[in-house]
């Protein structure tokens, strides 16, 4: 994957750029700004920090000819020239400046920046980021005055919160590079990664273990619950985490057989809801352990009832949940109970 160890900053540019719905302007510099040490470092945690987070890869798409994608055809030209980056960088600021057609969409500061020395998968590239920061903070300044302290009130951006970013690496530019991206400010969902991108995602390891989670987390909750009880779907799920932290390939007929513990009815509805998320040729991939990690941790294991008690089961247990509670019902209360088991509390 993605290792930012010893990748460095070299270049960069920032403008602003406008709303053109509410037709203001943008500012374009006309020089690369200058960084000291001490700006390198706080820049370096601004871009790259909340990429670092970012686990599915993208890549740029058209829908004729990938080199018709602006973003892709002005990054290609500043990893052929790195003298283009000033140029280039004001023809994206045009482009996104072409996307603000809503009303909602904020302006802001936008950074284009060239970096050495990334690697990916054993291989060490460049790669240009494009940043976007929208949101300004109020900061405390403090100072001397006298013979007292004055404090002083000023906006600024906080390094620590990045709005919109992406990362364009130098690899795969046949299949339209790979990109990673991050958008904290989801008020227009396609504004940043559809419209102004154009990416869509890269269908590897990462994207295939992540939409297999998904599949079996919606079979679960639209399928198991509803014909048993919140129990056995939480088992379900148990075997599932079983399987994907003890099996480094998936196989698709390996995995119905396991999580669905023998039961035929399950083995059947699987193999409909994978034709439903277009899966039926996707088999054979090797697991993702930070994607299936991520999924992971959106599992949820309790019970809740209406009588305000919780029951927390253990995911990474398969066999707790059929081993140590039973469900029945009392006849003289009218009500439905659960059994739990135990040797100790803890």
């Amino acid at each position: 994957m993605l290792n930012f160890s010893n990748i460095q900053l070299q270049d960069i540019a920032v403008h602003r750029v406008g709303n053109k719905h509410r037709a203001e302007r943008n500012f374009f510099s006309e020089s690369l700004l200058q960084v000291d040490e001490a700006l390198l470092d706080a820049l370096n945690t601004f871009f790259l920090k909340p990429l670092k987070r970012s686990e599915e890869l993208y890549h740029f798409i058209h829908s004729s000819n990938v080199e018709l994608n602006e973003i892709y055809s002005y990054a290609q030209t500043i990893f052929k020239d790195p003298s283009t980056l000033l140029s280039e960088s004001q023809n994206i600021l045009h482009h996104l400046y072409g996307q603000s057609n809503h009303p909602n969409i904020k302006g802001g500061e936008v950074y284009v920046a060239r970096f050495e020395n990334l690697l990916i998968d054993d291989e060490v590239v460049d790669a240009i980021g494009i940043f976007k920061s929208e949101r300004k903070n109020t900061f405390f300044k403090i100072s001397e005055g006298g013979d007292a302290l004055v404090i002083n009130m000023l906006d600024g951006i906080n390094i620590e919160k990045l709005d919109k970013g992406c990362l364009i690496i130098n690899t795969q530019e046949a299949d339209g590079f790979r990109v990673v991206t991050v958008d904290n400010n989801n008020y227009d969902a396609l504004y940043w990664t559809h419209h102004f991108l154009a990416v869509d995602y890269v269908e590897d390891e990462n994207f295939h273990t992540k939409l297999y989670m998904d599949m079996v987390t919606e079979f679960a909750q639209e399928v198991v619950a509803p014909k048993a009880d919140k129990r056995e779907q939480v088992a379900f799920m148990a075997n599932t985490v079983d399987y994907f932290t003890n099996t480094e390939t998936f196989d698709f007929e390996d995995f119905t057989e396991k999580v669905s513990a023998g039961n035929p009815v399950y083995k059947e509805e699987l193999n409909t809801y994978r034709e439903d998320f277009g899966l039926e040729q996707t088999n054979g991939f090797e697991i993702s352990e930070s994607a299936f990690k991520t999924a992971k941790r959106k599992i949820k294991s309790v019970i809740k009832l209406d009588t305000n008690i919780q029951i927390k089961l253990d995911t990474n247990n398969p066999d707790a949940s059929t081993q140590f509670i039973e469900r029945g019902y009392d006849e003289e209360k009218r009500m439905s109970f659960y059994k739990v088991y135990f040797n100790e509390e803890l």
